[in-house]
């Protein structure tokens, strides 16, 4: 490599800056990522069982909270350690965890539970194991405020899932069937009360002005409609047996979807509810257990009991089935996800496994099993809702912690450009815009990107010395200020030598393969942990 070359890349590792300052992706902000309760993400997703990290061993209790993503961290409460049967470090708590590394950036073991927290405004909002629902600073883990809302809690306490819609977060009490709106400061907004016991999981969901949830009046089990602000029930659609989960919403089509338990001699199933007038559509028999429905193009995702261990997928609008997996072994509690064509889960049993399947038509793309081993003394179940962001898959697992699963190659594509054109790139640093030739290496990375739908940064860090910009971050993966890590881009690998110029002055030319791959000057595109390869056309 030229002195050049390497004096550039230098000082590009040099300058990063961490991680936290600089990723840019949507996350995945709630239990099955929006208020309809979807599980629906955009982006690219894992192809394979490549795994990124594991958590550490203090966040190996029993998970049934799902993680979330937000600002480069992934969060999620662990509970009932001591009485998980196995000797370890595990440690009730609420942990935020670096998305990139798995490492440790902070735990509060005041908060802890079975409850999937939600995030806005930097704050985080979760049920916890003493009956509470507690606003957290996401940055620090400091308790910001916490409100009881069942005054005898079970062992459980609050297991429901906050929804943040607007300036409020609403969360379901299950020894009452009460529906609580709070504002984000703490103050209660009203409360609506159905009087019976719910499904100690259950979550609202909410469209529009609509909100829907689960609800016993006297032992009749309904689901319930209201508006926002909860001064008027719009419509209740009662049900034989206990409503599971949270409502999944297709707004586009006005309709809403949940299970019911498995009660033999009594009607259950999954249903289909018109939203606005609450008539039935149609229902299926199906064995449920906790998990909520996904809902993507059309498509309802949902796995069976230990009754029935299948994955089903039903056409939407009329409930018919469209294909079954029967390959699992164990219970589906884990509420599925569905991206990039694919649909993600876990297995409730001793041997856990996380599956991917083929959203089209339920075939099996991979699955990684966690098998324990013998006299363990407990099981390695899967009963967390699984969470992506930034191509990344996060789900828990009991007795082992978070799980992060990434391809190395991240994105592999063609992109076409065109010459005498110029792209605008806004450095992250300064705020300033730039016009840059879309045939260049950056331009290129600039069309990957859009044709990827994942996000990148740039710094004018070095601008005024070298002319070059340099790549700070890519889909959330940011230069590492202490390992002095980061971006690297080579043109035509192995047939051309590295470039010895930023990547915005590096003119491409057609047939050019282009790859950016992370790492420090010892890394190649052969061993980097990240890679983007990007083909160009140009007409």
């Amino acid at each position: 490599m030229c002195f050049y070359a390497l004096l550039f890349a230098s000082c590009f590792l040099l300058f990063a800056v961490p991680a936290s300052a600089m990723a840019e992706e949507e996350g995945y902000p709630m239990f099955q990522y929006d208020a309809q309760r979807t599980g629906n993400v955009s982006g690219i997703a894992p192809e394979t069982a490549t795994i990124l990290w594991q958590s550490g061993e203090k966040t190996s209790g029993c998970i049934q909270a799902g993680p979330i993503v937000s600002d480069g961290r992934v969060y999620i409460s662990t509970w009932w350690s001591s009485g998980m049967n196995i000797k370890g470090n595990g440690t009730d708590a609420l942990y935020c965890i670096n998305e990139s590394t798995g490492e440790e950036i902070w735990n509060n073991t005041d908060v802890y539970g079975a409850s999937t927290a939600a995030i806005a405004n930097g704050k985080l909002f979760v049920g916890t194991h003493i009956g509470n629902i507690t606003c957290v600073n996401a940055t620090g883990g400091d308790i910001e405020w916490s409100k009881k809302i069942e005054e005898n809690p079970s062992w459980k306490g609050v297991a429901s899932s906050p929804l943040v819609v607007e300036d409020k977060v609403y969360v379901l009490s299950y020894s009452d069937g009460t529906l609580h709106a709070f504002s984000f400061d703490g103050a209660e907004h009203g409360n609506f009360s159905t009087g019976g016991e719910i499904f100690c999981y259950a979550s609202p969901s909410a469209y529009g002005d609509k909100i829907y949830f689960a609800g016993n009046n006297e032992g009749q089990r309904a689901l319930y409609c209201l508006d926002l602000n909860m001064s008027e029930e719009v419509w209740n659609f009662t049900t034989e047996t206990e409503i599971r989960g949270s409502p999944t919403i297709w707004g586009e089509e006005e309709m809403v979807f949940f299970t019911t338990e498995y009660i033999p001699m009594k009607e259950y199933g999954i249903y289909a509810v018109n939203m606005i007038t609450g008539e039935e559509i149609w229902n299926v028999t199906h064995y449920s257990t906790w998990a909520s429905p996904a809902l993507s193009n059309g498509k309802l995702y949902i796995g069976g009991s230990t009754v029935d261990t299948t994955f089903y997928c039903y056409d939407a609008l009329n409930g018919t089935l469209l294909w079954k997996n029967e390959e699992m072994g164990g219970s589906i509690s884990s509420s599925p996800v569905v991206a990039d064509g694919k649909v993600y889960f876990g297995t409730n049993e001793v041997d856990g496994t996380v599956y991917a399947l083929d959203a089209e038509n339920g075939s099996k793309l991979w699955n990684y099993t966690l098998y324990i081993p013998e006299g363990f003394g407990g099981g390695f179940n899967i009963a967390s809702p699984p969470a992506i962001s930034n191509s990344t898959l996060f789900i828990g697992v009991d007795n082992v912690g978070v799980l992060a699963f990434r391809d190395a190659t991240f994105w592999d594509g063609e992109v076409t450009l065109t010459e005498n054109t110029t792209v605008n790139v806004t450095a992250h640093n300064s705020g300033e815009s730039y016009e840059i030739n879309q045939t260049t290496a950056l331009g290129a990375l600039d069309a990957a990107a859009e044709a990827g739908g994942f996000k990148y940064s740039i710094s004018d860090e070095w601008y005024t010395s070298y002319g070059s910009f340099m790549v700070d971050s890519i889909a959330g993966k940011a230069s590492d200020p202490v390992t002095w890590d980061g971006w690297l881009y080579w043109v035509n690998y192995l047939d051309d030598p590295m470039p010895a110029v930023g990547a915005n002055l590096y003119e491409v030319e057609d047939g050019d393969a282009i790859t950016y791959y992370y790492g420090g000057m010892s890394t190649t595109p052969d061993n980097s942990s990240m890679v983007v390869r990007i083909q160009v056309h140009l007409p």
